[in-house]
C-alpha cells in the first residue's frame, strides 16, 4: 500500500492553493502521476484532509485506479448518517502513544471507532459516490458535571472519513490518521526548538 498524501496547503505546479478546495483535483492528479513515476505500485490510497472532500476528487482518484481517504465535512447530513450506527458496532482503541484531537486541543489516548456505508455528493445525481464512512468518536473531557453531579450521558466528538479503503476497519482508519499525527509533530519541532535556531541570511 502506498500513499499518495495531501494537505490543504499544499500547491501544485499550476500555483494555485487548494486551501479552499480550488485546484484541489489537478493537484491530486499531479500527485498520482508524480507517485507513479516514482515508481509507486500495488494499492495506492489519496489520503486528504477536508478540503479535498469533493466529488471532482474522488473522481480524479477513480479515473486513475486510486483509493481515496478523505476527512468528510461534518455536515447536516453526515451528522445524520453517524446517528443511525447502533451503540454496540463501535469498537474501543487504545493508543500506544497519546495522539492530538485538533478540536479539543489536547492529547488523548483511546476512542471508539464505526462504519456505515455513505452516500456524498448526491446534489450532483451523475457525480454521487456511495462508499464506506468510518467514523472515529472521541469522549469531551472539557465539559465536566456540576458539583454533585454525575454524567448523565456521555457526550463525543466525531472525526468522520469517507473512503473506499480496500483495508479492515482499524487499519483503514490509523492509516489515516497517521498523517495528521506526522503533521502535529512537524508543528510541535516549527513552534519549538527550530523556532529558536538562528537564522543564516
Amino acid at each position: 500500500m502506498t500513499r499518495a498524501d495531501s494537505s490543504p496547503s499544499s500547491t501544485g505546479s499550476s500555483g494555485m492553493s487548494s486551501s479552499t478546495g480550488r485546484g484541489a483535483a489537478s493537484l491530486v492528479g499531479e500527485s498520482i502521476t508524480t507517485a507513479r513515476a516514482a515508481g509507486c505500485s500495488g494499492t495506492l490510497v489519496m489520503r486528504g484532509d477536508s478540503a479535498f472532500y469533493s466529488a471532482d476528487v474522488v473522481a480524479a482518484c477513480r479515473d486513475q485506479d486510486v483509493r481515496f481517504s478523505v476527512t468528510a465535512t461534518l455536515d447536516p447530513k453526515v451528522k445524520a448518517t453517524i446517528a443511525t450506527i447502533d451503540d454496540d458496532a463501535w469498537t474501543p482503541i487504545r493508543y500506544p502513544q497519546a495522539i492530538f484531537d485538533e478540536q479539543a486541543g489536547g492529547w488523548v489516548s483511546d476512542a471508539e471507532v464505526a462504519e456505515t456505508s455513505y452516500t456524498a455528493f448526491t446534489s450532483k445525481k451523475s457525480r454521487q459516490v456511495s462508499a464506506r464512512l468510518i467514523v472515529r468518536r472521541v469522549k469531551k473531557l472539557d465539559q465536566p458535571a456540576g458539583e454533585g453531579q454525575g454524567e448523565l450521558f456521555p457526550a463525543y466528538r466525531y472525526y468522520p472519513i469517507f473512503t473506499d479503503s480496500p483495508y479492515a476497519l482499524i487499519q483503514a482508519e490509523e492509516q489515516h490518521r497517521d498523517h495528521a499525527v506526522q503533521e502535529q509533530v512537524n508543528a510541535d519541532l516549527i513552534d519549538g526548538p527550530l523556532a529558536h535556531m538562528p537564522s543564516v541570511n
